[in-house]
């Protein structure tokens, strides 16, 4: 694991989109980009917006998602429709470059069919899927996706895609699972604010705390990097 300290949540942000680039200039073909959602999401869709619009050559872009809420695709608890409105729809991005998961289906059906569908989008790698860039969220209990501390198996599931419950409002969700995010060539992971000291010191001394989905993940990727605001070294 890299860790990127920086004096501003925006200069975090920046880091990582600064990264991102590079590993798409390095790429020849389809870059296949995995979006996390909730307000650190938006915050970088903004982000991207305002200083990036000419910077990232958005029609490389593949895009596909690391969990969704299981709503509907106007449903404020979409992590769709917040990229939709504030990203895809201002760049007029195709949708045949957008890879939503559809929540308001079936939840077990879904996951079964964005698994496939994934599998046949990213069919150059022989045995899973990969994905050249996952940007992955980290909570203050130390989920990731929609992972939670007390649903550890869906870090080893076999699957690529499955049906997570959260613990205290009992909402279902799709998430991908840890054995595809840590196929992918790289993750990118903004923890931001000051809301997120306790779960960061944790990601950087692991030594306790492998018993939480995020410090799981990070300590295992082989490229992992942190981007973050809150001084914890």
């Amino acid at each position: 694991m890299k860790l990127e300290i920086y004096h501003s949540e925006e200069e975090a942000l920046c880091g990582l989109t600064e990264c991102l680039i590079e590993k798409m200039q390095q790429h020849t073909g389809p870059f296949h980009l995995a979006l996390s959602g909730a307000n650190t999401a938006q915050k970088m869709y903004r982000l991207w917006i305002d200083k990036y619009r000419g910077n990232i050559k958005w029609e490389q872009l593949r895009f596909y998602w690391v969990d969704e809420r299981c709503v509907k695709p106007t449903d404020t608890d979409s992590n769709y429709m917040y990229a939709n409105e504030l990203l895809f729809m201002p760049l007029n991005i195709p949708q045949v470059h957008i890879h939503r998961i559809h929540g308001e289906c079936d939840p077990e059906i879904e996951a079964a069919r964005y698994s496939e569908m994934v599998k046949c989008e990213l069919s150059d790698y022989t045995c899973l899927p990969r994905f050249d860039c996952v940007i992955l969220g980290v909570g203050e209990d130390g989920h990731t996706a929609s992972i939670f501390p007390n649903q550890l198996e869906l870090l080893t599931d076999k699957r690529y895609y499955v049906v997570a419950v959260h613990p205290q409002s009992g909402q279902k969700r799709i998430t991908m699972t840890g054995q595809l995010i840590l196929n992918s060539k790289i993750i990118l992971v903004p923890v931001l604010g000051e809301n997120k000291t306790a779960i960061l010191r944790k990601i950087v001394n692991t030594n306790g705390a492998m018993f939480l989905p995020a410090t799981y993940i990070i300590s295992k990727m082989s490229e992992a990097i942190v981007y973050t605001d809150v001084q914890v070294v």
